[in-house]
C-alpha cells in the first residue's frame, strides 16, 4: 500500500478573530481521498481550536490536491490525517 501524496497546497487562511487575538494551534483534520485524489469526506480528529480554526482547515483540506493511494497499483480510496498549522510567524 502506498499512502496519499499531496501534490497541491491551496493558500491557507487565517481566521481575523483568531489572528487578532494571537492565537495559534495546529489542526488534524481527517480526510478520505478518493480514487482520483480529491477530498471525499471530512471529518475533525482531536481536539477543537476554536476561534474559526477549525473551519478554516477543513476549508484548506477540501483545496488540496492529492496523488491517491495505492495498492498493487491500483487507486484506492483512503483516509489521511492532515495537520494544518496556524502560527503567527506564518510558517506552518
Amino acid at each position: 500500500m502506498v499512502a496519499p501524496r499531496l501534490t497541491r497546497r491551496p493558500g491557507l487562511v487565517y481566521p481575523p478573530i483568531a489572528q487578532r487575538m494571537r492565537k495559534e494551534a495546529t489542526v488534524t483534520v481527517s480526510v478520505l481521498i478518493d480514487e482520483n485524489g480529491r477530498p471525499a469526506e471530512l471529518r475533525a480528529a482531536g481536539a477543537k481550536a476554536g476561534f474559526g480554526m477549525d473551519e478554516a482547515a477543513a476549508d484548506y483540506a477540501r483545496g488540496c490536491v492529492w496523488a491517491p493511494a495505492t495498492k498493487e497499483g491500483v487507486r484506492v480510496r483512503m483516509w489521511y490525517d492532515l495537520k494544518v498549522a496556524f502560527t503567527l510567524s506564518g510558517r506552518g
